[in-house]
């Protein structure tokens, strides 16, 4: 009877505990994520809701069953533990796709979704703030080597996580405005006030280049925020500017950051010198991906392959080894080879076709309008090819990658009401 009148209660806070579960870490992921799957299947089974298997859907499922293929092809190089997790890795497509058939069937209500996600980086943004400036966190942590970790303690993602969420958060501001009909702007201004200080201080270079690029997309083309943003640039980039300047850490880390795009947009605009490519890390790990997978380029060197395969280049002196390509389409070239490339782009052209063609001609009102092109918008930064990332099979990153592929499937049902 408890399961009959609360299964889809127990879905819904399942699916808006996933981001929260991002703070505490992967174990807590995975679980959250076991359970998601585990009462989805059930609700959908016992209220006889089917999941729709069109071609997009299809190319996806082959593409994780190339994972566990070409896991299984290079066993011996990847060995044992690497296989077992090539097939866990259906999670992610259990995510996506339970998390389409929810929307579409208007059973989850996205503006829940959407608020946690302002919880959640306001929280962040301001732990790594008062750990800046004062030294320890909300916890008591300090700074970890040096960084800005904030509630992650060892591990410096809080400037991921902010940018990663960020225009959800925008989102759930935005619904808060107009759903209260609210002329007082100062709350948005004030989020992205907080929220970018965060990134800033958090020092996660590439995370804060594309978040800061997202706000100057914003300002560009969307005129619901352009007077919000003005007023913000005015009083950030002076705090920026103090900051860098009078913060020995800060100074260093975003020197070297411009150091290596400097070196980087050099060595593109150089024919001549070509070498100079290499002299930035993510150049020479980025070579080091595409020389290791030449020798399996059909169905690629398996899950995880490039932290063992990389060592066999270490005769090249433009090597550079790393756990993972830091590049999601260079890491599916490496270990799923063309055919998973292939199968995953038309999966990603699939979507953005259907998506572009349901934005121009479906009936969304003017709020929703906004809500789905802010979606798809932070759809297309999450798969712009060029930028380094993290690894698209991890828990972490994984998991917010496939439930912001999934969240473009708002147009079909927007708010999750009936």
């Amino acid at each position: 009877m408890f399961w009959k009148n609360n299964s889809l209660n127990l879905v819904q806070l399942s699916f808006y505990f996933l981001p929260v579960s991002l703070l505490i870490g992967s174990l807590v992921v995975n679980v959250n994520i076991l359970i998601f799957i585990i009462l989805t299947y059930f609700f959908l089974v016992k209220n006889k809701i089917s999941v729709k298997f069109n071609l997009a859907n299809k190319l996806l499922l082959s593409f994780f069953f190339l994972v566990i293929l070409s896991s299984l092809l290079n066993i011996k190089v990847i060995g044992v533990e690497n296989l077992i997790k090539s097939i866990l890795l259906i999670k992610f497509f259990f995510i996506y796709i339970f998390i389409e058939t929810l929307i579409t069937n208007k059973k989850l209500n996205l503006e829940i979704f959407f608020k946690i996600c302002l919880i959640l980086v306001l929280f962040v943004s301001l732990d790594v703030i008062l750990q800046f400036f004062s030294g320890k966190n909300i916890l008591g942590f300090e700074p970890h080597d040096g960084r800005i970790a904030g509630i992650f303690g060892s591990e410096a993602i809080a400037g991921a996580f902010i940018q990663k969420l960020f225009i959800f958060s925008l989102i759930g501001v935005f619904l808060i405005k107009y759903l209260r009909s609210s002329k007082i702007k100062y709350n948005e201004i004030l989020f992205f006030l907080i929220a970018t200080l965060g990134a800033f201080v958090a020092s996660n270079r590439m995370s804060f280049l594309i978040l800061m690029s997202i706000i100057v997309f914003i300002f560009l083309f969307y005129k619901n925020f352009r007077k919000e943003l003005l007023v913000f640039f005015i009083f950030i980039i002076p705090v920026f500017l103090y900051l860098y300047n009078s913060n020995d850490s800060l100074n260093i880390r975003y020197d070297d950051f411009k150091s290596k795009v400097s070196r980087s947009i050099d060595a593109l605009n150089k024919d001549t010198q070509k070498n100079k490519f290499y002299s930035a890390n993510h150049g020479r790990i980025y070579y080091a991906v595409f020389e290791s997978f030449k020798n399996d380029m059909l169905l690629g060197g398996g899950l995880k392959s490039f932290r063992y395969k990389c060592p066999d280049l270490k005769n090249d002196i433009r090597v550079t080894c790393s756990t993972h390509p830091h590049n999601y389409h260079l890491e599916v070239l490496h270990d799923t080879g063309i055919i998973g490339f292939i199968l995953l782009s038309i999966f990603v052209f699939i979507i953005l076709f259907t998506k572009f063609k349901s934005f121009k001609y479906g009936k969304l009102n003017y709020i929703d309008k906004i809500i789905f092109s802010l979606i798809m918008l932070n759809f297309l930064i999450e798969v712009f090819p060029i930028k380094s990332t993290g690894s698209l099979f991890s828990t972490w990153t994984g998991t917010i990658l496939w439930i912001s592929i999934a969240m473009v499937n708002y147009d079909k049902k927007v708010n999750g009401k009936k």
